[in-house]
């Protein structure tokens, strides 16, 4: 099987539950946990790995550059997502709000790489 046979598998069968929310917006979400936890089951099946990295590509205003890569060993398909840092965001530290936007673009990265839609 093929790495986009694999990929196909994945995109086609992975299920995930909105199981978080929001109290503050009133609603539903997952989080890049939730669908890391989701595809554990296809990892092991398809001998496949998923790895997450992280750039900051501008500095002034900081945003970041997230990559989700699936690989089998041999070839690997790769998805971006590119979030800002918010640094007006109340009630939070820098690092929080580092990684809020961490966790943001994950979220969006997997999701690109999954096929998952909000």
């Amino acid at each position: 099987m093929t790495i986009n046979e694999k990929l196909s598998k994945i995109q086609t069968e992975f299920k995930s539950k909105k199981s978080r929310f929001n109290s503050f917006g009133k609603y539903y979400f997952r989080s890049a946990e939730d669908i890391l936890e989701a595809t554990k089951p296809f990892l092991k099946e398809l001998g496949v790995t998923v790895t997450i990295d992280e750039e900051l590509v501008s500095f002034d205003p900081p945003v970041m550059q997230v990559t989700a890569t699936i690989s089998d060993g041999k070839d690997t398909i790769d998805s971006k997502a590119v979030v800002g840092v918010d640094l007006e965001q109340k009630g939070m530290q820098m690092p929080q709000k580092y990684g809020a936007a961490s966790s943001y673009g994950k979220k969006y990265a997997l999701g690109n790489l999954f096929l998952i839609d909000d």
